[in-house]
């Protein structure tokens, strides 16, 4: 193979999130010289990982945006297909797209293998449930047609299986579960460099309780912060960690500020050191309201850190034994006294092995991954598209 295949990445946009980190987790590890990403991006601008992708020999193109936030572009909608139908004219050398917008791949896939040589079309399910309101509704109805135009079913967990594909698929075998892999070895325990760590974060000698998430409704970081002013009722010497950025920030901000909570919640935005900033929480709280198997999960354990985890994200997410699920509707009182309890009675220990033993090393999930992407890419070859 003198040159890689190319395989085209469907996303909102390259920027920190579950979804993008796992991309972007498998894009490091692939052979580049056998297979190459690129991504057809909708948000209109450049993202995070914008650079990083280009210098790993990515490409990248813009689509009309149709989401931002909670806002939906649904007049770009004649714009977004001309678009496509542009893009794949002009672009032969795709047979492989992997789709992990699935609420518009109703639209991009047809298009996609009309106007282009596109006969491998991967449905992706990374949640497990659509966002409320009327755009929620629409996702609903348009992932019906997705058995329709998807050639291959992938999804995070089986709970995300289950949300978007029948049950006949399900059953039939057909769907293949891309368990969220991690690097083990970046997120390998040091007791050391958490003392450092802590010294940096200006946290010594405090019970610190971390999340690293967009901030969107759905990771509820409101709720979050209405545990830890119980938390610190109970236990003074706490400190919250907020790493990410999002459209919500603003408003959790101010509700720290009403809360009179400034002085023990940091709000570290964008960090390209998460691993060292685990290494420094106690433990790791992601009360999300719905998830498909979140990334950040993954690797809290692999950090060897407790989880506690809201009932709205899979059991699957348990891999070490050290995640606790709670239902939310218990209330934030009951919430802060299960993060005092475990803060009480866990001992943290390298959890590498269960990491890799349970199939979550990146690695792993990569050799797969590409030998699946070259195996459907010379198919198509050999049925004569080119």
């Amino acid at each position: 193979m003198n040159e890689p295949i190319r395989v085209l990445n469907v996303v909102g946009l390259m920027s920190p999130g579950g979804i993008e980190t796992l991309i972007m987790n498998i894009y490091r590890n692939l052979d580049r010289t056998k297979v190459q990403f690129d991504f057809l991006t909708h948000k209109g601008i450049d993202g995070t990982f914008d650079d990083e992708i280009k210098a790993l020999g990515g490409r990248i193109y813009k689509m009309p945006k149709l989401r931002d936030g909670e806002k939906t572009y649904y007049g770009n909608a004649l714009r977004y297909v001309k678009a496509l139908k542009d893009f794949f004219r002009a672009h032969p050398e795709y047979h492989v797209i992997h789709g992990h917008m699935t609420n518009t791949a109703a639209i991009y896939m047809p298009i996609a293998k009309k106007y282009g040589n596109v006969t491998c079309c991967i449905a992706h399910s990374h949640l497990t449930q659509a966002r409320p309101g009327l755009a929620g509704k629409i996702t609903d109805i348009l992932h019906k047609s997705i058995p329709k135009v998807a050639t291959d079913y992938f999804a995070c967990s089986e709970m995300a299986a289950q949300w978007i594909y029948p049950q006949k698929i399900i059953d039939a075998g057909r769907v293949k579960v891309i368990k969220n892999g991690v690097d083990p070895k970046r997120f390998y325990f040091d007791a050391d460099k958490a003392v450092s760590m802590k010294r940096a974060l200006g946290v010594e000698g405090k019970l610190v309780i971390g999340n690293v998430a967009r901030f969107k409704t759905e990771k509820n970081q409101t709720f979050l912060i209405d545990v830890f002013a119980e938390v610190v009722k109970r236990h003074s010497e706490a400190v919250l960690l907020l790493v990410g950025v999002g459209e919500l920030q603003d408003e959790c901000r101010a509700k720290v500020d009403n809360l009179g909570l400034n002085d023990c919640v940091k709000f570290l935005n964008l960090r390209d050191d998460i691993p060292d900033i685990m290494n420094a929480m106690d433990i790791f709280v992601l009360p999300s309201l719905y998830e498909g198997l979140p990334v950040v999960g993954v690797e809290a354990q692999a950090a060897g850190l407790p989880v506690i985890t809201s009932t709205g994200v899979t059991s699957e997410t348990d891999i070490t034994g050290n995640v606790s699920f709670l239902d939310l509707s218990l209330g934030c009182s009951a919430w802060a006294d299960k993060i005092l309890e475990v803060y009480n009675t866990f001992q943290r220990k390298d959890m590498m092995n269960y990491i890799r033993e349970n199939g979550y090393d990146i690695t792993e999930t990569t050799a797969w991954l590409q030998e699946f992407y070259i195996k459907k890419h010379f198919a198509s070859e050999n049925r004569g598209v080119l």
